[in-house]
């Protein structure tokens, strides 16, 4: 574990610094995600498989159209001396239409951490603070958030973390990935 390590919320207001290390980290583990980051409309996009449409294919595959709809969003920052190494974004009350049943919750759209900093405990001290230590204006008792089938590794730790599967979306992401949804009810 990191000691010297920050973990903020941050609604609005990020800092040009924080805006770069972002976007670095983006650009970073955008072909770590099924379809990439790059080729997607918003965090929230239902149709997986097609992706963007032609005319907004980024030449340099950066995820310009992504990051942009991504500063929309609420974060969670995990820093170290005032450099951004993990980050978490979610919409408040959201409404996801595969989770119809669930209803609303905070849902989590985004969690890229610097590869450098992987398996040190910063994605479970983000998932603490979106769970237990947001401001009482936007907590809710109710967290959702999705994957890929392929992503054993977090769709291991949300199950280890409590949180249920609570839909699956057969071939979503193309043949034989699937859209994994999870959510957790919190005390």
């Amino acid at each position: 574990m990191i000691d010297i390590l920050e973990i903020k919320y941050a609604a609005e207001g990020l800092t040009k610094g924080e805006l770069d290390d972002i976007w670095d980290i983006m650009c970073d583990c955008n072909r770590e995600f099924v379809p990439p980051l790059s080729s997607r409309n918003s965090p929230t996009q239902s149709n997986l498989l097609t992706g963007r449409d032609d005319t907004q294919t980024d030449v340099d595959d950066k995820p310009y159209v992504y990051f942009e709809e991504i500063r929309k969003q609420h974060f969670i920052l995990a820093e170290i001396e005032g450099k951004v190494i993990g980050f978490l974004t979610f919409k408040t009350d959201h409404m996801c239409d595969a989770l119809q049943d669930f209803g609303v919750s905070n849902y989590i759209t985004t969690v890229c951490i610097d590869k450098k900093y992987r398996k040190q405990g910063i994605l479970s001290r983000l998932y603490e603070h979106m769970e237990n230590k947001l401001p009482d204006s936007i907590h809710c008792s109710k967290v959702s958030t999705r994957t890929w089938s392929q992503n054993d590794a977090h769709a291991g730790f949300l199950l280890k973390r409590g949180y249920t599967l609570l839909k699956t979306l057969p071939d979503d992401r193309g043949p034989g990935i699937d859209t994994l949804y999870f959510g957790a009810k919190l005390k």
